[in-house]
């Protein structure tokens, strides 16, 4: 009785995990994943090489930040935490910080001259051979002030480069950590692509040893002043799928490029028949391979799902991408659902957070669910239905302006039938006062 308890309640949860990851859209998906390989020992995740793909619509923007330099590494933002609020705050605080330590003169305009010159994240990226000329002092005073500007909060302040910055958060912890430090000096690539087993080989540690002193690492912040100084960073989409036009013909594109491999390590199979590991360990590792299994498994049945999902639409809303925005029709979940045999929840989960890119521009998915009480055979095209009727009551006589039966009866005559209630609600959908109302207003 307790064993088909415990089945019910594994079916159970590997349901829930299924329609949570249905419900992820890819870049959550991505932050997903790799909060389950920092818990589950056996799963490795290849990223791909570099952090920006361009949208095969060449729209002339993208994700990656305008000042990324070309020899710097892709590390993706997603592998830290948020960036904090007020830059400028920041800078103001580092000037009264500057004050209250009561500097001779020359030191106090080297060290407000430093503040002064910090970029957006709070990094100093002029040498101090550089200020020493532009200010006339010796490189041995500059550097000193260069100390002393390292040591003010916030933590990373004044720092060379990203992994100097994390470096200089990392050695105010107490006690340090000696993994978290080689890290940052020399495998911080490798940590921003997850691959924590080459870490782990090239520092001869334990790969649980990794993830601990990887995990410290993302808990700092990557730009001491927020990365703008007080503006609101920009927000980027990175479509979930792609709408292509190919001689007239629709194609859909999933984009899967950047979601990591998932890769299951062997060896800890082999020590277990071995027997190489005492029984505690071998439950463990059996429930982390059963998880990464069910994953994929999960993962598999996710990309299935989505790609008849955005199929359907993509049939069904063919005038939109063919002709552009006003071009909809009536499309709801049921009605998926019942063409791909699944339920209306799968349907609604899968076009939940999800975006779309095509020659009109980028859109959320559910963009293209369009209500009608009527069905699809009742008002042909929503967004032909809203132009018409808009038409119709712009074009109205002074002071006698139609009602709901009349509007009805004159969209049924122009080949759009469409019952009065249906009138009366899209009137309202589009912020249209009553006819008794617009005549009055006309008078």
């Amino acid at each position: 009785m307790e064993l088909e308890l415990s089945q019910k309640q594994g079916l159970t949860l590997a349901m829930q995990t299924s329609m949570r990851l249905l419900q992820l859209n890819n870049l959550q998906l991505r932050s997903y994943l790799g909060e389950m390989m920092l818990s589950n020992a056996v799963v490795d995740l290849e990223y791909p090489e570099i952090d920006y793909r361009p949208s095969p619509f060449d729209r002339g923007y993208g994700a990656r930040q305008s000042g990324a330099q070309a020899d710097e590494p892709a590390i993706p933002k997603e592998q830290f935490i948020p960036d904090r609020a007020s830059g400028e705050s920041d800078l103001h605080d580092l000037f009264l910080q500057s004050a209250a330590l009561n500097l001779a003169p020359p030191l106090q305009r080297i060290l407000d001259y430093l503040i002064d010159s910090l970029d957006e994240n709070g990094f100093l990226t002029e040498s101090a051979d550089t200020t020493a000329h532009t200010l006339g002092v010796s490189p041995e005073a500059v550097q000193k002030c260069i100390g002393l500007l390292q040591d003010m909060d916030p933590a990373g302040v004044g720092a060379a480069d990203l992994a100097d910055c994390l470096r200089l958060q990392l050695l105010r912890r107490d006690p340090q950590d000696p993994t978290a430090l080689q890290i940052v000096a020399e495998h911080l690539t490798a940590m921003a692509r997850q691959q924590y087993g080459s870490i782990a080989k090239a520092l001869h540690v334990p790969k649980a040893q990794v993830l601990r002193s990887c995990e410290l690492i993302r808990s700092l912040s990557p730009k001491p002043l927020n990365g703008q100084r007080g503006e609101t960073p920009t927000q980027y989409i990175i479509p979930d799928f792609y709408i292509i036009e190919d001689n007239g013909l629709l194609r859909c594109v999933m984009n899967d490029y950047y979601l990591p491999k998932i890769t299951v390590d062997p060896s800890y199979r082999e020590m277990m028949r071995n027997k190489m590991l005492c029984p505690e360990d071998c439950e463990y590792l059996q429930k982390n391979y059963k998880q990464a299994a069910e994953v994929i498994k999960f993962l598999a049945y996710r990309k299935s799902t989505l790609q008849k999902v955005v199929e359907y639409v993509m049939q069904a809303q063919a005038d939109f991408f063919h002709n552009g925005p006003g071009h909809r029709v009536a499309l709801g979940n049921r009605e998926i659902a019942q063409a791909l045999s699944l339920h209306e929840s799968t349907v609604s989960r899968a076009v939940s957070g999800k975006f779309f890119e095509c020659k009109w521009g980028v859109f959320p998915l559910k963009s293209l669910f369009v209500h009608s009480t009527g069905g699809r055979q009742e008002g042909g095209s929503f967004d032909q239905i809203l132009q018409r009727l808009q038409t119709l009551i712009s074009a109205e006589p002074p002071g006698a302006a139609y009602s709901d039966q009349q509007l009805s009866a004159m969209l049924t005559a122009q080949g759009l039938p469409v019952a009065r209630r249906t009138v009366a609600k899209y009137r309202q959908m589009l912020g249209i006062p009553t006819a008794g109302q617009r005549s009055h207003r006309a008078r």
